[in-house]
C-alpha cells in the first residue's frame, strides 16, 4: 500500500466519521423529531468555520482519488 491508497483510505474514512458526527449534532438539535431553520440558525456560524477548514481536507482526498485513477488508467491502458 503505498502513500495515495493511505491518504484515500484513512483520509475517507476520517471524512466519512466527521460527516456523522455533524450530522449527529444537527439531529440532536431536533425538537419533537422535526429539524426547523430557526433551530439550527445558531449552528450556522460553527458550520461554516468547519465547512471552511473541512473542504481542503475534501480537496486533498480528491486529489489522491485522482493520482489512484490515473495510475489505474494508465496500466489498464498502458499495455
Amino acid at each position: 500500500m503505498d502513500i495515495f491508497q493511505k491518504i484515500f483510505l484513512y483520509l475517507g474514512t476520517a471524512i466519512a466519521a466527521c460527516f456523522l458526527l455533524v450530522v449527529f449534532i444537527v439531529l440532536g438539535t431536533a425538537e419533537n423529531g422535526q429539524l426547523s431553520v430557526e433551530g439550527l440558525q445558531h449552528l450556522s456560524e460553527p458550520l461554516t468555520s468547519f465547512y471552511d477548514l473541512f473542504k481542503w481536507f475534501v480537496y486533498l482526498w480528491l486529489l489522491s482519488g485522482l493520482v489512484l485513477l490515473a495510475r489505474f488508467l494508465k496500466r489498464l491502458f498502458g499495455r
